[in-house]
């Protein structure tokens, strides 16, 4: 599983673009939309959420007041119901894996109906960094949510004003911190395009924050986490947001989540870039079924224009395949954005800048199966019972 520093930058939206106001879509415009896609083969699209920058974070400052109507969800467990989710390539996952997401997860008991549509979410699974909610999206009875492409834009669980925007609550987090944030979409495949029904999956990740003070936001620690969600839209190559239904659809997400991490020993370690003359040092590593996250110092002192990683890391499993494999792209965190060179930028003699970062899995991690983390060419063992 190759991964980059880019990938992490992914969910950045563009600040800069103007939004244009929603329209309504009709539902024969999308019946016609449906109709010219039903021959096409049906795709998952990826799509970017807003991302806020690692130290400003604008949280919903109520929860709003609305009329709900319970909806039973008709689901499995937690395991299979993420499974089409994690699974790539058309390939399952391992019994181990799924056990593991049962363990982690949580199902939900019913959705939230406002003006005619109804939004429920079916299953969450979720660790200290990384929280990943699959939602059933059921527009009005005779609105037709058909299949997108490239060409007809992307659907969106917020619009392009502000009042129609996704919301999660932290306020319950006190104190001046204000915990950072990322969330992406992924619209699951749909067996029917020519109904009312979607589903997608909602993934949020901590932003971890440089320097000493560390902030307080763990998806699993059971404090409440309020989303609100006002609509569905269709975004289009332009940008312009076309409004399919609104509403106010609000859930408690943070139910709590049992915790498997492991904290792994890495005293004394440490690696040199020598292209860069750059050393990195961990304090500490831990390892969960979802990420990997790690507090480190390294010699490139705190600047504006490069960020620097933790070094190459490499997970493998008890059969001999590498689960996880990155061996440069964790090195280099930043892009230079000024002529300035590397090696001109300051630089202390011992690691002493202190960074925090967090990988995401791209498939659950079955801790049982990991034999060792390799680390700047040094192996640390993982045991769990």
């Amino acid at each position: 599983m190759k991964r980059n520093i880019s990938d992490l930058l992914d969910t950045y939206l563009e600040e800069d673009v103007e939004l244009e106001a929603e329209t309504v879509l009709s539902p024969t415009r999308i019946k016609e939309l449906t109709m010219n896609k039903l021959d096409q083969k049906n795709h998952t699209e990826k799509k970017t959420g807003k991302r806020f920058p690692v130290r400003v974070f604008i949280a919903a400052a109520a929860v709003a007041a609305m009329s709900v109507t319970a909806l039973a969800a008709d689901i499995g467990g937690v395991g299979s119901t993420l499974q089409s989710y994690f699974a790539k390539d058309g390939d399952s996952l391992s019994a181990g894996q799924i056990q593991v997401i049962d363990q982690l997860g949580a199902t939900f008991s019913g959705g939230v109906t406002s003006q005619g549509a109804t939004l429920t979410p079916l299953a969450a699974v979720a660790d200290e960094n990384v929280y990943y909610l699959r939602l059933r999206v059921e527009a009005p009875q005779g609105t037709v949510l058909p299949d997108l492409d490239e060409e007809t834009g992307y659907y969106q669980l917020f619009g392009g004003e502000t009042k129609n925007s996704l919301d999660l609550d932290l306020s319950a987090y006190d104190g001046a911190y204000s915990p950072g944030y990322s969330v992406d979409y992924t619209w699951m495949p749909d067996q029917d395009p020519a109904d009312n029904m979607k589903e997608v999956v909602l993934r949020y990740q901590v932003l971890p924050e440089d320097g000493e003070e560390s902030g307080a936001l763990k998806f699993n620690d059971g404090v409440s986490k309020v989303l609100t969600i006002r609509g569905l839209w269709v975004q289009a190559p332009d940008k312009e947001y076309t409004q399919v239904f609104g509403g106010t659809f609000t859930f408690d997400i943070g139910k709590n989540f049992e915790s498997q991490s492991v904290a792994l020993d890495c005293a004394g370690l440490s690696y040199h870039d020598e292209t860069f003359d750059i050393t990195s040092a961990p304090d500490t590593m831990t390892l969960s079924p979802l990420s990997l996250s790690c507090e480190y110092k390294c010699t490139l002192q705190e600047n504006q224009w490069v960020g620097w990683g933790v070094g190459p890391i490499k997970i493998v499993l008890k059969d001999g395949t590498a689960f996880f494999d990155d061996t440069e792209g964790y090195s280099f965190t930043g892009n230079q954005i000024s002529d300035i060179p590397i090696a001109d930028l300051p630089r202390s003699q011992e690691p002493s800048s202190v960074h925090r970062m967090m990988i995401p899995f791209d498939e659950p991690l079955d801790l049982t199966q990991v034999d060792y983390v390799e680390y700047g060419g040094e192996k640390i063992p993982v045991n769990v019972e």
